[in-house]
């Protein structure tokens, strides 16, 4: 049962009004909805017993043009504010902090500034500077100029030098106007909303992002950052008077109630669909046959109505979640298009929920063949009537959904949140988002009434003529033309430029950099004494059994009904050849046959039973010995009630999984395209890992497993035909044999302790046919990478590059001093010459104690040159002279944040029991964390000097824009090998 009430309605807490008091079992505590009567702020706090205190204030904000008023507005009010008036407190609290998750968001119709921590002080401080963000920002035209866009000389104090414009906001969406996933996202706001607020880009568009000012930001912040117009959002067990007093006399006390107007009208509807065409850019390297997407976009119900979206979700899973799913299967089956495309599914994001369904690697004139199977896919399905028992599985999938309490990704926190978000903020029953159970019973009601979801179908999409075919085309030219246009843009308004104006952009220049350069005075931020962090890490009560010779971990946890299930095999010994198709392997896993069930009928079978089976293979150093692990893993979840037929989903595929050629072209494609498209979107990820990979084995074999040598790899596989697929069969026939044996496995097993029992049973039975003998290994390769500097380039304005020196692992004395000095380098020098001077929307100094390596990064970075040399110059910039003793204790207090992280009953058991097989043991941990702080200044100059000064030992590499890349070879002394992605 849930706990008690503390507040009944009616009840006045200070300036509130609680409006609505309700039991909420899903995590075992009280909803509140109140309001702030001097305001009309709204409120909902959940109290539960959860010391992961969170809080959110959203502020529903409507653009009515792609400036990004909104994105640079969420940026700007983060650099100071009325009683924190230091240049930039958000990224200044990280340090000073435990947080657990610190952020701001912008959507396409609200701006939310989230925060979360364990620690009730930290959780204050954190409040304080957010509500002073929130509600009394500074918004300096520096801070404008700096984070939106600005006018600039290349040569800042030379009006006769090139003009450019600068900013990190107008870096960042030049990036992500590059990413074919966000390009498609924002196209479908165009398509189907074209009167709307949708229509704009939210985070703002480079062509538009100039034509914002200052003054125009400021009038946003006023019209839509008042608390009449707020929504806040609090959980956890922090005291309710306490936590409404702070926020009443911090901010709230300060307003009074006004009259604010952003509601968003319903979108009138079209009188019949659409088509609406759009580009992104592609490199020229690249073939463009093939390169389209189609989608096929509905605009359909309310999002606050939680039945409503409950329905549409289900009905969005049944046609398109798995491989048997009946529009998925006939997309795929239909030859047209590689992949699903971006944007397929469900979207609640929007006032109005959005249907979409299509492919993505077509050819352009294929887009009206994508529609017309949709359609005639919808009608089939309407005909023979909606599969029952997808239904039933895809439900029951919700269903683990609506009990998993995890803080994966998110603090589960934020996940309730979003669960409520379209009920609170669009005028609907938030608390009703959060009773699954009670719309289910109203679904099952509907259902025994016969045909609801073809009825649905129906009604929705096919009588819906509010409908756009959405085409997403590749162009070559596109990135060399909007640079043009930007360069011809910049020339034109250089020349009409008067003396006066040009000392005015000079000046203005000058002035960032001195308020830039200038020391900031942090005293006026709260922040934690070394004294406030907890040392000694929790136990994870656990029990070591061996089946076989298979060792197994049962970690007892209150996981709400949920069992589950990781299963690791070691793959040093696999062939050297084999291990470039372990990621095939992996990605086959929960998309093949096995036994004596096809792909389809195991699609149906993981959908009905379980919430879902992944698998990857990895690499991790072991703590202290100078070796490392190479482990596959398969991972799955299950409730309680179906711990048999889940558990024989893994015998089968452990013992029977196969490879049908038809089927594995498909997944070679998918696969392939997939990516492709991921190098815009997280091309830092992949700098690092080609810098990495020049410094150690085991890196190199991660870049190898994930990297763009794996991209290189599934293209090649991609060439081949169906009939020629028979070696690459070979080959993953026999990464199985290898990997599938007892002698072989580790399996953590995190379930409720009622459960143990008969699972320890089931898996017995599920590890008893296995073969018990070790595998035949072959020879060890070790291949000794050799230091090179890489650039591989692709259609993006922007780039990523990162540096990257060998240092030492956690069991190393000098590591904590490495992870100290990499903290200290990042918030005293690297962000602030990266990110404030350079205009780069990322960056990053710090020591991977598990990699062994020392890490300079950065993203959607303008510039090249300039931040390689930040990279050199970091060191010794960042520890000359005497450190400032407050940014030492906070590198050391952020330093232990780092070491023990947010954890839920998910990961608990998991981390533990391969942590501990890695050698990072709890004695290691608290061994590592007690050395933090013992860490001394001279420590930091010391292992500056031992591991970060010989910098032509130091790998680097860029993923980037061709043009820039070129540039910068011509002005280094050092050399990138160029290539295209």
């Amino acid at each position: 049962m849930a706990d008690k009430a503390e507040f009944n309605v009616g009840d006045k807490i200070g300036g509130y009004k609680v409006e609505r008091v309700e039991s909420l079992e899903k995590v075992n505590g009280t909803y509140y909805e109140l309001t702030h009567e001097g305001t009309g702020a709204r409120h909902i706090h959940i109290s539960c017993d959860d010391d992961n205190n969170t809080f959110g204030v959203l502020f529903p904000t409507v653009p009515k043009d792609s400036t990004g008023v909104a994105h640079i507005l969420e940026h700007t009010a983060l650099k100071g504010s009325a009683r924190f008036p230091v240049p930039d407190p958000f990224t200044s609290m990280g340090p000073r902090s435990l947080q657990t998750f610190m952020n701001a968001l912008t959507a396409s119709d609200w701006t939310m500034y989230p925060f979360s921590s364990r620690n009730e002080k930290d959780f204050f401080n954190l409040l304080d500077v957010y509500l002073d963000a929130s509600f009394h920002p500074l918004l300096e035209e520096d801070a404008f100029m700096e984070q939106g866009i600005r006018l600039e000389f290349e040569n800042p104090d030379d009006p006769n030098s090139e003009l450019t414009f600068k900013g990190v906001v107008f870096n960042e969406m030049k990036g992500y106007a590059a990413d074919q996933a966000r390009v498609m996202y924002e196209a479908m706001g165009k398509a189907v909303f074209p009167d709307l607020t949708y229509a704009n880009r939210s985070g703002g568009d480079p062509k538009d992002i100039p034509n914002l000012t200052w003054q125009a930001l400021k009038d946003f912040h006023f019209r839509h950052y008042h608390p009449s117009n707020a929504f806040f959002f609090t959980y956890g067990d922090a005291d309710v008077k306490k936590l409404l007093g702070f926020i009443e006399e911090k901010a709230l006390g300060k307003f009074e109630k006004i009259d604010v107007d952003v509601s968003i009208p319903d979108q009138p509807r079209f009188k019949a669909p659409t088509t609406f065409d759009h580009s992104y850019p592609l490199a020229k390297e690249e073939d463009p046959s093939k390169k389209s997407q189609a989608l096929v976009a509905w605009v359909t119900k309310h999002v606050g109505q939680s039945f409503d979206v409950l329905a549409l979700k289900l009905l969005s899973q049944v046609l398109l979640s798995n491989a048997a799913s009946p529009l998925r299967k006939a997309l795929m089956d239909s030859g047209i298009g590689d992949a699903l495309a971006d944007g397929t599914g469900f979207h609640s994001d929007f006032r109005e929920a959005v249907f979409a369904a299509g492919l993505k690697g077509v050819n352009t004139e294929e887009a009206g063949a994508v529609e017309t199977l949709v359609l005639d896919t919808l009608k089939q399905v309407v005909n023979d009537g909606v599969d029952d028992e997808m239904v039933d599985a895809q439900l029951h999938r919700l269903e683990i959904e609506a009990r998993e309490v995890s803080n994966s990704g998110y603090p589960f926190a934020l996940k309730v949140f979003f669960e409520l978000a379209g009920g609170y903020i669009y005028g609907g029953d938030p608390y009703a988002a959060l009773q699954f159970d009670r719309d289910v019973k109203r679904l099952a009601d509907e259902r025994k009434k016969g045909r609801f979801f073809e009825n649905l179908i129906q009604t929705e999409l096919l009588d819906n003529t509010h409908r756009s075919l959405i085409v997403l085309r590749p162009d070559q030219e596109l990135e060399v033309r909007r640079r043009d246009e930007e360069k011809a843009k910049l020339e034109e308004i250089q020349a009409k430029l008067t003396d006066a104006e040009k000392t005015k952009i000079v000046e203005s220049a000058r002035k960032l950099k001195e308020r830039q350069e200038k020391k900031a005075d942090l005293s006026s931020l709260p922040t934690l004494e070394l004294s406030d962090i907890p040392m000694e890490f929790p136990d994870v009560p656990h029990e070591i059994v061996q089946m076989g010779t298979a060792k197994v971990g049962l970690f007892p946890q209150p996981t709400n009904g949920l069992t589950y299930v990781d299963i690791r095999a070691e793959f040093k010994g696999l062939p050297d050849e084999l291990k470039d198709y372990l990621s095939l392997f992996a990605y086959c896993v929960n998309r093949m046959g096995a036994g004596e069930y096809d792909y389809l009928q195991m699609a149906q079978r993981i959908a009905a039973v379980t919430g879902g089976i992944g698998s990857g293979a990895s690499v991790r150093n072991v703590a202290g010995n100078g070796t490392f692990l190479e482990g596959f893993s398969i991972s799955g979840k299950a409730l309680a009630r179906n711990h048999k037929p889940f558990l024989e989903i893994y015998k089968d595929i452990l013992t029977g999984l196969y490879f049908d050629p038809k089927r594995l072209k498909e997944l070679i494609a998918e696969n392939t395209i997939q990516r492709e498209q991921q190098v815009a979107g997280a091309g830092f990820q992949f700098a690092m890992s080609l810098a990495a990979a020049a410094l150690s084995p085991a890196s190199s074999l991660s870049e190898r497993l994930g990297g763009i040598s794996q991209l290189y790899t599934m293209r090649k596989l991609a060439e081949l035909e169906e009939g020629q697929l028979g070696e690459v069969i070979e080959k993953l026939n026999q990464i199985k044999d290898f990997l599938f044996r007892n002698h072989n496995l580790a399996i953590c097993v995190t379930s409720e302790e009622k459960n143990m029992a008969e699972v320890q049973a089931l898996l017995e039975d599920v590890l008893s046919p296995l073969e018990t003998s070790p595998p035949t290994e072959a020879k060890p390769v070790e291949k000794t990478p050799k230091l090179k500097h890489i650039a591989k380039t692709t259609a993006v304005p922007v780039n990523y590059i990162a540096k990257v020196f060998r240092s030492v692992g956690i069991a190393h004395a000098d590591a904590p001093a490495l992870q100290v000095l990499g903290n200290l380098l990042r918030e005293t020098h690297v962000h602030k010459e990266i990110r404030e001077k350079g205009g780069a929307y990322f960056a990053h100094a710090g020591n991977s104690s598990e990699n062994a390596q020392f890490i300079f990064l950065s993203g959607w970075d303008p510039n090249i040159v300039r931040t390689l040399q930040v990279f050199e110059e970091a060191v010794q910039e960042g520890i000359k002279g005497d450190i400032d003793p407050e940014r030492f204790k906070e590198a050391v207090l952020s330093a232990c944040g780092d070491v023990d992280p947010l954890e839920s009953p998910d990961t608990k058991g998991r981390r533990r029991f391969f942590d501990e097989i890695a050698g990072y043991t709890t004695e290691i941990r608290q061994q590592y964390k007690r050395r933090l702080l013992e860490v001394k200044e001279a420590d930091l100059r010391r292992v500056a000097e031992t591991y970060l000064t010989k910098d032509q030992e130091a790998a680097r590499a860029i993923v980037g824009n061709p043009e820039l890349v070129e540039k910068a070879n011509a002005e280094l002394d050092l050399l990138f090998e160029v290539s295209p992605v």
